[in-house]
């Protein structure tokens, strides 16, 4: 990022830095240039379920019903964002990143896909 400050002949301080402003799901955002957008809900699916497969496997929680009843979520909720842990390094890095396929949404990830992680990105990741 290029942030530029100088001191006015006033004395005071201008600080100037490059923002972007997006309209995003009917709201303003300002991002950072070099940020990568990504698809935040997406994210932010795969952020709670990478959470709730640990709570599992770390055996606070016994299964996705016990876990739904202590985080007040529903059950089918959960089970899918705990599924987006079985996708390939390689989708979820791309997901973290920003960087996937305008095609690439969580209604897509709620469909069949295959358990061998090359294929999962050939369907995944081809661009529209």
């Amino acid at each position: 990022m290029n942030i530029v400050s100088r001191i006015l002949d006033n004395g005071n301080l201008e600080i100037t830095v490059p923002v972007v402003m997006r309209c995003m799901a009917g709201r303003k955002r300002i991002i950072a240039p070099d940020k990568p957008e990504g698809n935040e809900s997406l994210m932010l699916a795969l952020a709670r379920g990478l959470r709730w497969q640990a709570l599992i496997d770390e055996g606070k929680f016994a299964n996705i019903r016990e876990l739904a009843g202590a985080v007040g979520q529903d059950t089918s909720q959960i089970a899918r964002a705990i599924r987006l842990t079985r996708l390939s390094p390689t989708i979820i890095h791309r997901i973290v990143t920003g960087d996937i396929p305008a095609g690439l949404t969580q209604a897509k990830l709620r469909g069949l896909l295959p358990t061998r992680w090359w294929e999962q990105e050939a369907i995944l990741l081809k661009e529209e």
